[in-house]
């Protein structure tokens, strides 16, 4: 099972690098920069946090502290506005 998984209500779309979350039940978008599009790439693709991270050091210039540190407030700004799962994993 992914480390997250969005909400039925939230649909997710790459466009060139960076990425777009369209809220369908609030009728709104939210765009991603390219860095938190490739960690939500990565966080709906991988099992844990280990290798989310993994494939962050790969594809971005920084620690594995400070990508962890990026998908804790990724994850934290998508659970606030509503757009994950309830039984989404907390990064730790």
């Amino acid at each position: 099972m992914p480390v997250l998984s969005l909400a039925d209500h939230a649909i997710f779309d790459t466009t060139d690098d960076s990425g777009i979350i369209l809220d369908t039940r609030a009728g709104v978008y939210f765009d991603l920069n390219v860095t938190a599009t490739i960690m939500l790439e990565a966080a709906l693709a991988c099992d844990t946090i280990d290798q989310v991270v993994a494939h962050l050091i790969e594809r971005i210039d920084g620690s594995a502290d400070t990508l962890r540190a990026g998908l804790e407030c990724l994850v934290a700004e998508l659970r606030a506005r509503e757009l994950l799962l309830s039984g989404a994993t907390e990064p730790a």
